[in-house]
């Protein structure tokens, strides 16, 4: 009997600090969750600006000509014969 007791409190005892690392990791949680949110409520602004930027139509001109300098280049270097790195 006196390895079952012990047993039993050895399981007690791992229960225990199974609760107690549980309820550590569940308030951990909780400070990320409100950190994070706190986080995104105050970065909000900053997002809507980027984005209004990169859609603004000076951006979009922007990749419009960038794309055509590219399409440019590889139909010059397709009608050269090819790009050749040497």
């Amino acid at each position: 009997m006196p390895a079952k007791n012990e047993q039993t409190r050895n399981e007690q005892k791992i229960n225990e600090t199974v609760d107690r690392v549980s309820n550590s990791a569940q308030e951990e949680y909780q400070k990320l969750k409100t950190e994070y949110e706190e986080l995104k409520r105050k970065s909000q602004p900053k997002v809507r600006e980027a984005e209004n930027y990169l859609c603004s139509p000076s951006a979009i001109s922007f990749y419009q000509g960038v794309l055509v300098g590219v399409v440019a280049v590889l139909g010059y270097a397709k009608y050269k014969g090819g790009l050749r790195f040497n």
